[in-house]
């Protein structure tokens, strides 16, 4: 205890930094989608959108739910246009795993 109140820097410095570890843990836990607006340009397609802005998920998913979200009829975008697009943040977890080339989930 006597060394804790001779260095409280170091006792401040292992607090704070518990803090901000535990508060990047949970906010990173839950995954949350949201909507992303981006604005077209030229030499843009849906497809390379879903490279691009796409999850794990389909590419032809992730189309259907852009085109359902912006009311599209077909897939032809133009360059100007603002589109909304699902924007989704990772989930944070403990898995280690190795992919390897070729393989599909």
């Amino acid at each position: 205890m006597k060394l804790m109140k001779e260095n409280y820097f170091i006792t401040l410095f292992l607090g704070l930094s518990i803090i901000f570890i535990m508060s990047v843990v949970f906010s990173n836990i839950v995954s949350t989608e949201s909507e992303h607006q981006i604005k077209i340009e030229n030499g843009d397609s849906l497809w390379s959108l879903a490279d691009k802005f796409g999850s794990h998920e389909p590419k032809e998913s992730w189309i259907n739910q852009v085109m359902a979200m912006n009311n599209l009829q077909s897939s032809h975008i133009e360059a100007g246009e603002v589109l909304i697009i699902p924007e989704i943040k990772e989930t944070f977890h403990f898995e280690h795993e190795t992919e390897l080339a070729g393989d599909s989930r």
